[in-house]
């Protein structure tokens, strides 16, 4: 499979609190790991084993190496990674607050800049599945790559899945639905479901994702699970309680989970447990990119929960996950 989108580093700062504007936050730890939601998808789908290529676009010099030397070492391909000797890489400033929520600030720097004309149109026709982040949709040049190819897949008959994003349910919600119809798998957080879609209700909002002509939609939910939508049936999968230690990169993992499943043949409900499993465990750690949890990982969470009672009707679903995973 391939993927589109950003390529960052991430700089991440637990801090106890805000402080007020004009104030000081001094962090208690700081740490620098890869990340951009498709990278991080990338990484977690290859560090299940699955294939993956990743389209994007890096500046030069040191950041560069430090965002795309996490993703060599989990195994993607980065044969279409686009260099750019004008524009930083992508660096993001993360607040973590003690409750584990994170807090984005940054500059998208080269992924921006992303080139419709360097696509090579027969590495993506040729593979499963393209994932596409949301944030690739915001600005032009890379607009315009994502867009092609959207286009270039469609007419192979690959798979199309989407992360929206917050920034493109606030800034595209009207050409995200026109493009709804296009894609086979749409995910996204209440919130983002909400501004999309205008309805506040989970099962709403994935209703009216449907009646857009979208195949299917993963709505993530958090420390609630999630709720999936596929047309033929509604159902929400239970989340496994975990102690959060930052939530960066655990909506990406979810993703991994979902796509990984739905490419190797698992059905929706097993899929998410998967993407739900690989979710709380990336809250578990520090950071995205490399942190982001194994295959091994993902088994043993799993494992832990086989034999408790309060799961029993799942257990179906983890005993296949189980022997998938092994």
């Amino acid at each position: 499979m391939v993927a589109l989108g950003d390529i960052n580093v991430d700089v991440i700062a637990h801090i106890p609190r805000y402080p007020p504007q004009g104030g000081d936050g001094l962090a208690e730890r700081m740490s620098v790991h890869g990340g951009g939601s498709a990278a991080n998808t990338a990484i977690a789908l290859a560090r299940l084993g699955l294939d993956v290529g990743l389209i994007g676009r890096v500046g030069e010099g040191p950041l560069a190496g430090w965002a795309l030397a996490e993703l060599a070492e989990a195994g993607v391909d980065l044969s279409a990674v686009q260099r750019d000797p004008e524009a930083m890489t992508g660096l993001m400033f993360i607040a973590v607050t003690p409750d584990g929520e994170r807090t984005m600030f940054g500059y998208r720097g080269a992924n921006t800049r992303t080139d419709p004309d360097l696509l090579d149109e027969a590495y993506i026709a040729e593979a499963r599945l393209l994932h596409l982040s949301g944030y690739a949709l915001l600005e032009a040049p890379q607009r315009e790559a994502a867009l092609r190819a959207l286009e270039v897949a469609h007419r192979a008959g690959l798979r199309i899945t989407l992360d929206v994003g917050l920034e493109a349910t606030a800034r595209l919600a009207g050409e995200v639905r026109n493009l709804s119809s296009q894609f086979d798998l749409v995910f996204l957080t209440l919130a983002e479901a909400g501004r999309l879609t205008g309805c506040s209700d989970a099962e709403g909002a994935v209703g009216r994702l449907l009646s857009w002509g979208v195949g299917a939609v993963a709505l993530k939910l958090g420390g609630r699970g999630c709720l999936v939508g596929t047309g033929d049936e509604l159902f929400g999968a239970p989340a496994f309680p975990v102690e959060v230690k930052d939530t960066t990169g655990a909506g990406d993992a979810f993703d991994a989970g979902l796509i990984c499943g739905q490419l190797r043949g698992l059905g929706w409900r097993e899929s998410a447990l998967l993407a739900n499993a690989l979710g709380a465990l990336a809250a578990t750690v520090e950071g995205a990119g490399g942190s982001l949890p194994s295959r091994e990982e993902a088994h043993a969470l799993l494992r832990e929960h086989v034999g408790d009672p309060s799961w029993q009707a799942w257990r179906r679903e983890l005993c296949c996950l189980l022997d998938f995973l092994k």
